[in-house]
């Protein structure tokens, strides 16, 4: 037998466990939710910034493509990789673009980039598939291209003072 009896709890110690139940569970509740779409959003707003970045990655030098890339640091705060892996990026990306290997290098820092933000996200591609598989008509290469220099030459023409430009009056009918 055991001469230790369990010593009874007071029935008002039990109500007040009860009420406090009742009172905080649903707090709980609700404040677990909240923190669970939290992160739920956190996540999507990363899976949005690396689908960019993977539908512009052919278009490294537009618009979208420099805005996604610009976000890394505060979207990714949270993974010490991916923001070294943006700084390397970004430190390339100040070096003097005519050095030998510098495109390679390029193509290289983007394409861990892209690996360690898919893997962090689920999706592990290789790098072979992030450097080649991309689909790029050769339509769009030349219209980009001819924008680039028709954009090129009409600087070079304002800035050289060879457009000129005459108005006319039109003749009397």
């Amino acid at each position: 037998m055991n001469s230790n009896p369990v010593p009874a709890v007071p029935s008002h110690f039990m109500e007040w466990i009860t009420i406090a139940a009742l009172v905080l569970g649903p707090i709980l509740a609700l404040l677990t939710q909240r923190l669970l779409d939290a992160i739920r959003e956190h996540r999507n707003t990363q899976k949005k910034l690396y689908f960019q970045l993977m539908s512009t990655r052919g278009l490294f030098n537009s618009q979208q493509h420099v805005e996604a890339l610009n976000s890394i640091d505060v979207i990714f705060s949270d993974s010490h990789d991916i923001r070294d892996s943006w700084k390397r990026l970004l430190d390339h990306l100040s070096t003097i673009p005519h050095a030998e290997n510098w495109q390679d290098r390029l193509t290289d820092l983007r394409v861990d980039l892209y690996r360690l933000m898919g893997l962090k996200l689920g999706y592990d591609y290789t790098t072979d598939y992030l450097k080649r598989g991309i689909y790029f008509p050769t339509y769009h290469q030349n219209y980009y291209q001819n924008q680039d220099a028709i954009n090129q030459g009409l600087a070079d023409a304002l800035k050289n003072g060879v457009l000129k430009v005459t108005l006319i009056e039109p003749a009397a009918p």
